[in-house]
């Protein structure tokens, strides 16, 4: 049986694509290159910067998570109205957190003050979004072939908007900026009021999903968020997925792109346009990552070739190992760096099934935990998803920055005209092909670990689905006669 509309579908996926239109102006490596070399923060505070922000993560996103849990609307719903509600401060807040008043030293902890409370108001209202966002395809359809699907299609539709909108984004910013005049700063603004806020509110279209698993009574659920913990830290099959995750973070250097693009590789200018850093970034991105959204179209198919998600994510990460030593080895010297876009394009084929494939793990322990506990935790095992998602950029970013002041790193402004070559230190020249090649390949080698101690079978899932649909037969039959 199929509960979801085609309608539905549509309004859910519009307004998914909004919200990831919004999320590629954090959740990207522009934000690190924004703050180092467009706000003109040092290295070494953007470092701090990061750090501090992901703390607050850490507090924030578990907290919101189990209050969504703990809290019904007067509709019955915990999910549904969320969606109808943070759209437009989450819109108002990525705006401002891209203002720049100045970039003088005198006004730097001005700054700085500035920036940590928008970002801190962003942060909460973003995630009560994402967390409703995400916790509605556990709940949008008792049916986990169906959810599987939905899942598929979301992750697919967020992927692209956001892999797209990242990647150009930036680029057009830069060329805007070159053929006017005017300033990064003032045009990172700009963007950010036309598809930050413009993305936030088609993110509204996401309240028209219907919440459709909702047969536990509020006094049945979890009732402090001391037990939203203890639940959290019961479940498994999160905790090992989330840990991958956490390790998959360490892949910092896929983060330098554009600094090894700014002062590694010469301008290019074709028919009187400038391709800067980052448009040449944007550029190997589209040529390193476009076979992944074929990956995602083909995720149940490599689930089933795989014999689970579990088995893929493993296989994912052994591709990711192998095609970046062998890039490193090769280099980007000449025509070399077309052999390692190759390389990496290979890579990215059966990746892009991997935030699926994540989803649908995160899916299965809300219902494995419903089973054994009788409670369903949508809201904090997604606001985990969420934290994880944003610790992990965090610490991505606060280890490049790092790396990059360990390199004696200094930001040379974005100026037409300017020549980047040999500004940087030795040390810069030498290792930041190495960071870019390599630890992404550490990090997969890391994420494989946690995976091998999943132990959630085909046949297991097939017995917790019986029984839930069984208890809540049983519970809407009992709702009915009383």
């Amino acid at each position: 049986m199929n509960y979801i509309s085609k309608k539905e579908k549509f309004n859910f996926m519009s307004g998914l694509a909004g919200q990831n239109i919004v999320y590629c102006f954090i959740g990207a490596s522009f934000f690190q290159y924004f703050l180092t070399d467009i706000a003109l923060f040092p290295p070494a505070y953007v470092t701090v910067l990061l750090i501090i922000m992901k703390v607050w993560d850490g507090i924030n996103d578990p907290i919101i998570g189990s209050i969504v849990d703990r809290h019904r609307f007067k509709n019955g719903e915990k999910l549904r109205p969320l969606l109808k509600y943070t759209p437009v401060p989450v819109g108002v807040f990525t705006v401002l957190i891209f203002f720049v008043f100045s970039t003088e030293e005198s006004l730097l902890w001005l700054r700085l003050g500035y920036f940590v409370i928008m970002y801190l108001c962003w942060d909460i209202t973003y995630t009560m979004q994402d967390v409703a966002i995400w916790g509605m395809t556990a709940v949008v359809t008792p049916d986990s072939n169906e959810r599987d699907r939905f899942v598929q299609l979301a992750r697919t539709v967020g992927s692209v908007f956001y892999g797209v909108f990242s990647s150009v984004i930036p680029m057009v910013m830069e060329i805007v900026a070159r053929q006017s005049g005017n300033t990064l700063a003032l045009m990172t603004v700009l963007f950010a009021a036309i598809f930050g806020l413009g993305g936030a509110l088609v993110s509204a279209k996401c309240y028209k999903a219907q919440e459709r698993i909702r047969l536990v009574e509020p006094e049945q659920q979890q009732t402090s968020i001391l037990e939203c913990f203890k639940l959290l830290f019961q479940n498994k099959m999160l905790m090992l997925v989330t840990l991958s995750n956490l390790f998959g973070a360490l892949a910092f250097g896929g983060n330098l792109m554009t600094y090894f693009f700014k002062y590694k590789i010469p301008e290019i200018s074709i028919a009187g346009f400038v391709l800067g850093p980052l448009t040449l970034t944007t550029i190997f991105g589209a040529l390193t990552t476009a076979p992944s959204f074929l990956g995602m179209l083909l995720a149940d198919k490599l689930k089933i070739k795989f014999k689970g998600y579990r088995n893929l994510l493993i296989f994912i990460q052994l591709c990711t190992i192998v095609c970046r030593v062998l890039a490193w080895a090769i280099g980007f010297q000449g025509k070399n760096i077309i052999l390692t876009i190759i390389l990496l394009a290979i890579s990215s084929f059966p990746a892009g099934a991997g935030s699926i494939a994540q989803t649908s793990l995160f899916c299965d322990s809300v219902d494995y935990m419903e089973w054994k506990t009788g409670k369903r935790t949508e809201g904090v095992t997604f606001a985990m998803q969420t934290f994880f998602t944003k610790i992990s950029s965090g610490i991505t970013g606060a280890l490049g920055t790092f790396a990059l002041s360990a390199l004696g790193y200094v930001a040379v402004e974005d100026t037409p005209g300017a020549v980047y070559l040999g500004t940087q230190t030795q040390a810069f020249e030498t290792w930041i092909w190495p960071i870019v090649m390599l630890t992404p390949a550490v990090a997969a080698l890391l994420y494989i670990i946690p995976l091998l101690f999943i132990k959630y079978t085909p046949e297991q899932k097939a017995q917790v689905e019986r029984d839930l649909a069984e208890r809540r037969a049983m519970a809407e039959s009992k709702a009915i006669a009383e």
